[in-house]
């Protein structure tokens, strides 16, 4: 994948599959939290549900959003703005049996709200090279002085959505 249009494409797809990710807020006195993605292909946002009290809770705030993959082949870091939303017609459409599991009484009864990540660019690295070809790189920079970067794969900064 060298074409910043094909590593853009894998990021949506990687975000449709993504468990959950890391998320902070730019200069935030906090640390970055757990987050489960939620991803409709007709959006061209990422929603996650959270309780009211969460820190990430926080209107226009702008954060940071971490994913890797669970072959440690992709990587990439979404920033953006948040929006806070009570829609209720939005939080039923997102709910699922993993959002039963965290908040009690259903989507109508319970305290969840959603939070709207708008993405504004990503950072993405992806490993191409095989564990072979990986081991090759390294060697050839270290050992005999190689100036040349490694070619394990891609570096691209994407703007969004």
């Amino acid at each position: 994948m060298s074409e910043v249009s094909d590593l853009k494409l894998e990021l949506w797809l990687r975000l449709q599959n993504q468990t959950a990710g890391m998320m902070g807020i730019e200069g935030g006195n906090m640390h970055m939290r757990p987050m489960s993605p939620l991803f409709r292909k007709d959006s061209q946002s990422v929603w996650f549900l959270c309780a009211p009290d969460n820190k990430l809770a926080q209107d226009n705030a702008k954060v940071y959003f971490t994913v890797q993959s669970p072959d440690e082949r992709f990587y990439a870091c979404v920033t953006g703005t948040l929006a806070v939303s009570q829609d209720q017609e939005k939080l039923e459409e997102m709910w699922s049996v993993f959002a039963s599991a965290f908040f009690e009484g259903g989507p109508k009864e319970s305290n969840a709200i959603l939070l709207e990540l708008e993405p504004g660019e990503a950072e993405i690295w992806t490993v191409e090279a095989g564990g072979t070809q990986f081991a090759t790189e390294i060697v050839a920079h270290s050992a005999f002085g190689d100036t040349a970067k490694p070619n394990v794969g891609n570096h691209e900064v994407v703007s969004l959505p």
